[in-house]
């Protein structure tokens, strides 16, 4: 059974930042636990502003960049913007190449089939490049291992611009200019964009070098979705392109995502992260994950909305065989990871099997790592070569973690929270076992995976719209940002308590003070039967947020967890 804690906090602080900020005590004390602690960081924190933004410039090699950039454009060279298949490369594409576009550029762009190419620059793309005169490459999301093809780039002549995230070891001495926040002693400030967050800092850079106005404001919505479909950290930069993004996408000026909207019932407002990424970013990512990615970007680009209508139509068809692929890989990778866990206790779960699409087994690995909570290996067998994904569970750095594994792999890249290789199926069980050593080591006591924390206690009166509209302001939720949980004690469940719709569980309850209020579970239905427990007190984590039924505004308690009341629990 998990232990239950209340996340302790610096009281000072607290008490500091409800009086400065004239909030209340229980407000100061989500934001000190979600690891604001002056004034200054509560204000960047509340109100994102795209003067928050930093520099470009502060980029080591941005003048390098821009320079070669608008050299290119002005010149009238051909320009091949060459992104990666997932949400954030197409992203990142669609935004460079619209950008460029508007400048009058002759700039093209291409993303890798996945069965074909394989991850990073294509070579026989680069090839055919050659053969028709192109003169500036620019990478998106990937391009920092692909040394040997920026070589043979540039010793054609060839200026090959990376902007990438992933973690790197080095820069490609031939790269023209190198942008990867995560470079070795690179100076930018913060080291947590996206692929698309680069491919938009290089456009910052190049709209202040050539002194121009590219109203890059209006393309955060690209930004926003490349953010959030890649899990990014949501602080600092992160934190203001996705907010400031997910206004711009809620104005439905793209029709391409407008037609994503209606082809996933996604509403027009109130649009969260968390909706985000179970609608827009799956069908972005099915594409490329089962055959090409192009159709995403011309989506992205395209004006016409009926054209957009049919291009949604498709994605959708493809989302649909993806999902037939994923339940299939995640229903198997449950059964396996629960035999398992039955047998001993493990620091890493491991999987392959041929019967797996490689396109999918980091959607696979992804809720294995969520669902069981300890970081997580799938493995997609064809050949005897095994394409496999490996998700944090937010525990360990998976791509140093991959490093301890690298006498096994043939080939590997990724970042904190995911990572992908491929690897010779009879090193499997070699890679295994350095794998969890991997994970025991660089955990570094977060392992402790069996605690379940709330932000603060409440009592059922603190459940107010005015308590919901300040975690509003909290949000986007997400990795580095949590939404924030509250343990509630000692609720008496009443009648009338009972399932609800599909197996969702709807409880009545009363607390110590004679508040009276409903909570809801959703799925819950399975596992608490409201008949057994009726009459007993509960103590419940909850998620609050805002139910409208009705035309009735009011908060919502969402049960997270549930548990028979067992008094106090200290701090």
């Amino acid at each position: 059974m998990p232990a239950w804690l209340v996340q302790p906090i610096d009281e000072k602080i607290g008490l500091d930042l409800s009086r400065e900020l004239l909030i209340s005590p229980l407000q100061a004390r989500l934001l000190v636990s979600n690891g604001v602690s002056t004034v200054e960081e509560a204000t960047r924190f509340l109100t994102p502003s795209y003067e928050y933004l930093h520099d470009p410039f502060l980029f080591r090699e941005m003048r390098e960049a821009a320079a070669i950039l608008h050299r290119a454009i002005t010149g009238g060279e051909r320009i091949l913007v060459h992104g990666d298949y997932d949400a954030d490369g197409v992203c990142g594409t669609s935004l460079l190449f619209e950008a460029l576009g508007r400048l009058g550029a002759d700039v093209h762009y291409f993303v890798p089939d996945r069965a074909k190419d394989g991850y990073g620059l294509a070579r026989r793309v680069m090839e055919r490049g050659l053969e028709i005169g192109l003169g500036c490459v620019i990478s998106v999301d990937c391009g920092s291992s692909d040394g040997d093809i920026v070589s043979y780039l540039a010793s054609n002549g060839v200026d090959v611009i990376i902007t990438d995230h992933h973690e790197t070891g080095e820069r490609i001495p031939e790269a023209a200019a190198f942008l990867n926040p995560k470079l070795p002693d690179e100076p930018y400030p913060f080291k947590e964009l996206t692929g698309s967050g680069v491919a938009f800092k290089l456009l910052q850079g190049l709209e202040k070098y050539m002194g121009i106005n590219l109203s890059l404001k209006d393309q955060l919505d690209l930004v926003a979705i490349g953010t959030l479909g890649d899990y990014a950290v949501l602080r600092d930069e992160n934190r203001v392109l996705a907010s400031l993004g997910l206004l711009k996408l809620q104005e439905w000026q793209r029709p391409g995502f407008k037609a994503l909207r209606d082809e996933s019932g996604l509403g027009k407002t109130g649009v969260t992260a968390r909706q985000v990424c179970f609608t827009i970013v799956p069908r972005l990512n099915s594409p490329g994950r089962i055959g090409s990615a192009r159709d995403c970007i011309k989506l992205l680009l395209t004006e016409d909305a009926a054209e957009a209508a049919r291009i949604a139509r498709e994605i959708e068809d493809k989302n649909r065989r993806r999902r037939e692929h994923d339940s299939r890989v995640t229903e198997q990778a449950s059964h396996l990871a629960e035999e398992t866990l039955r047998r001993s206790e493990r620091s890493a779960l491991v999987f392959a099997s041929p019967a797996w699409h490689e396109g999918v087994v980091g959607i696979g690995a992804a809720r294995l790592a969520e669902n069981f909570n300890i970081p997580s290996v799938l493995i997609a067998l064809k050949d005897g070569i095994g394409k496999g994904s490996a998700r944090s569970a937010g525990l360990v750095n998976i791509k140093r973690a991959l490093e301890w594994c690298s006498d096994y792999l043939e080939e590997f890249g990724g970042h904190r929270e995911a990572g992908g290789f491929s690897i010779r199926e009879e090193h499997i069980p070699d890679f295994q076992r350095k794998f969890e050593e991997a994970v025991e080591e660089l955990a570094d006591g977060a392992m402790e995976s069996g605690t379940l924390k709330a932000d603060a206690d409440i009592r059922l009166e603190d459940c107010t719209m005015e308590l919901v509209g300040f975690i509003k302001r909290m949000a986007p939720f997400g990795p580095g940002n949590h939404e924030p949980a509250f343990l509630v004690r000692d609720l008496e469940v009443l009648s009338g308590s009972r399932i609800v719709g599909d197996g969702h569980l709807k409880l009545m309850v009363r607390d110590a003070n004679r508040t009276k209020h409903d909570l809801i579970g959703f799925s819950m239905g399975s596992i608490w039967n409201p008949a057994d427990i009726i009459g007993s007190n509960v103590d419940a984590l909850v998620h609050l947020r805002k139910n409208t039924f009705v035309g009735k505004v009011q908060p919502q308690i969402q049960i997270t967890a549930l548990r028979l009341a067992v008094g106090e629990i200290p701090e």
